[in-house]
């Protein structure tokens, strides 16, 4: 039934490592989007110059214009969606190229975040993400559970059979890293991101991100998209917007998405990131292949 997959990756990868791979031809366009968006935003073009938290939300509105930039690539190379998927905020690329929302929706929605950043600085909350390979899901959630309560520490995200992302307080996050380390992982580390992105404990720093996605206007998309939270297919604007709203401070299953999708006939994954950052940790069957945007690019 869906043969092609584009997945669309979240906040994540240093903007450096983004641009650095794209084409000169490409980086016009994306300097051309990227410009258009700091004006609506009230940013700098030039990130460095940006102060505060707006040099954050200049930083996380990168990987949106680079997925929109390769995104609209692969279609002028007539590579086309059967479906989509999104990883974290890349759920709001995915709803945008995807035209269930205007690109500018989902650079508000990014701006949308500010007041985020400003809340957990007032509240004193310090939290943390990290990154845990070596362990099953059922193993790490088996492991995790004996040491912490969920509202001090969540996987937010199964990204496959060996890999994972850990989510929520600092603390917790930096003991689960020496356990995990301990108890025979590949690899374990915290990614210091300040926030806990996929615990519920965002749902209450991002009250002006979900008040913004109840607003805003939603069109079935163009193609359709899985869901990271409930596998289902989406192909309505009520579904979407769902997806949207349970972001940030629910927990997601990449893994087992990646499984239905190969279930319903998914052959091809296509990694819309400019640096290959989904296809590092996503896995599926032998019978299919990934693709990268070097892969598309030769």
């Amino acid at each position: 039934m869906f043969k092609k997959v584009f997945m669309f990756n979240g906040i994540g990868p240093s903007y450096e490592k983004l641009l650095a791979k794209l084409t000169p031809e490409l980086m016009d366009k994306y300097s051309f989007y990227y410009e258009t968006a700091c004006t609506k935003l009230g940013l700098n073009k030039d990130i460095e110059k940006n102060q505060g938290f707006d040099s954050k939300i200049a930083q996380w509105l990168v990987p949106f214009i680079c997925d929109r930039v390769i995104y609209e690539y692969c279609i002028s190379k007539g590579i086309t969606p059967d479906i989509g998927i999104g990883y974290s905020s890349g759920i709001v690329s995915a709803s945008a190229c995807f035209k269930a929302i205007p690109h500018e929706a989902a650079w508000d929605i990014v701006k949308s975040h500010r007041s985020m950043l400003i809340a957990l600085d007032e509240a004193h909350e310090e939290l943390d993400t990290g990154i845990i390979v070596g362990f099953s899901y059922d193993d790490l959630s088996e492991l995790l559970s004996k040491e912490f309560s969920t509202d001090e520490l969540v996987i937010g995200s199964g990204n496959s059979t060996f890999h994972a992302m850990i989510s929520g307080k600092s603390s917790a996050v930096e003991k689960a890293i020496e356990l995990c380390t301990n108890e025979g992982a590949l690899k374990a580390f915290r990614l210091n991101t300040g926030t806990a992105f996929h615990h519920s404990i965002m749902k209450k720093y991002s009250l002006e991100y979900i008040a913004y996605c109840n607003d805003l206007k939603y069109n079935d998309p163009e193609y359709p998209m899985i869901s990271v939270f409930d596998l289902t297919v989406l192909n309505t604007a009520e579904q979407i917007a769902r997806e949207n709203r349970l972001n940030v401070y629910t927990q997601m299953r990449w893994d087992l998405a990646l499984k239905e999708l190969e279930k319903l006939g998914a052959t091809e994954f296509f990694d819309i990131s400019a640096n290959g950052s989904l296809s590092k940790f996503s896995r599926v069957g032998r019978k299919c292949k990934m693709y990268t945007f070097d892969d598309i690019c030769s």
